[in-house]
């Protein structure tokens, strides 16, 4: 008989309905419990996706012996508090990108899954979709042939609104850590630790960047370029280029469906990937295969990988001023 993976939700806001409608995506899983600081507002989230549980508290979702595994899906600068809690009481964990605001606070979660013996994954549910898989495929055949340039940008237009997720600082708000992070992701999976940054920030009275536009260079004449908005809406493209040609990934290219090769100025491929009903559930699959194997981290989502991330987003916000702090749970 097939092992149902009972799954926890910290934080019932939009993104996690999005992951709870997932997981009833996903053969052998299923939400268990909510957990929310507003006990009414958990119960509703249990009420709307058939969970048993509904706590107005995270320590009664870290102690729950029937749950396997927990997504973490409170604002950026809760994560680390949220997670380490989980890890501390042997829970499996997904925390949404990114994993937190700092290298520093990242390191110490990365610590507490290592110390507990426990799993630990960042959300970061592009990876497993299967546009991103080909495009690897692509690049590791050498299609495009050495790589010499990455671009890729996320940006679009939010409302000015001090309070809200994406301009409170408290919150870890900013294009950076909201989207941002999607193609300094994908430059990161291609190309590794860059050698040298630049970097540039434009921000809001609130401290948090409007829109922030980086490129790394590496030694061996690499370069790479990232741009991330809450103020204009850009393109949402990749493009990876090599000495053969280029791979373009249509936008928007972080859910996207289709990627063609171009060369001599010239379409020679083109992929239609679709993404499955939701795009979630392939990050769901993920954990529960590294479940099953008894791995304690995913081998395509590394905690290399995530420590990276935020080592250079660090770098980033550095030169960009931009200024993070964790809060406690």
């Amino acid at each position: 008989m097939e092992k149902v993976y009972k799954w926890g939700i910290i934080g019932p806001g939009r993104i996690a309905q999005k992951f709870a409608a997932a997981l009833q995506l996903v053969p052998g899983s299923m939400l268990h419990a909510v957990a929310s600081r507003d006990e009414d507002r958990a119960k509703q989230f249990a009420q709307k996706y058939n969970a048993a549980h509904a706590y107005g508290n995270y320590e009664a979702i870290a102690n729950n012996s029937e749950i396997d595994a927990v997504y973490i899906a409170t604002p950026h600068t809760y994560h680390h508090a949220h997670a380490v809690l989980c890890l501390r009481n042997k829970k499996a964990v997904l925390c949404e990108k990114p994993m937190s605001v700092n290298f520093s606070s990242t390191a110490e979660i990365v610590l507490a899954a290592r110390e507990n013996d426990s799993f630990l994954m960042e959300a970061m549910w592009s990876r497993f979709l299967p546009i991103i898989e080909k495009t690897m495929e692509l690049v590791n055949a050498g299609e495009v042939g050495e790589i010499k340039y990455v671009s890729a940008d996320f940006g679009f237009v939010a409302p000015f609104d001090k309070n809200s997720r994406l301009y409170n600082m408290s919150l870890g708000g900013g294009s950076l850590l909201d989207v941002g992070i999607y193609p300094l992701f994908l430059v990161l999976l291609l190309l590794g630790k860059p050698d040298e940054i630049k970097a540039f920030s434009q921000l809001a009275v609130t401290g948090a960047d409007e829109t922030t536009n980086a490129m790394l260079f590496y030694k061996n004449g690499i370069m790479a370029n990232i741009l991330s908005s809450i103020t204009a809406q850009t393109p949402i493209t990749a493009a990876i280029t090599g000495t053969k040609g280029t791979i373009f990934l249509d936008r928007p290219w972080y859910k996207g469906s289709q990627i063609s090769i171009r060369k001599n100025d010239l379409v020679t491929d083109t992929f239609s990937l679709p993404y499955g009903d939701n795009g979630f559930e392939f990050q769901i699959q993920e954990v529960q295969d590294c479940l099953e194997q008894g791995l304690k981290e995913s081998p395509k989502m590394p905690l290399s990988l995530s420590l990276l991330l935020s080592d250079v987003m660090d770098d980033i916000c550095r030169l960009g001023n931009i200024r993070y702090s964790i809060n406690p749970a």
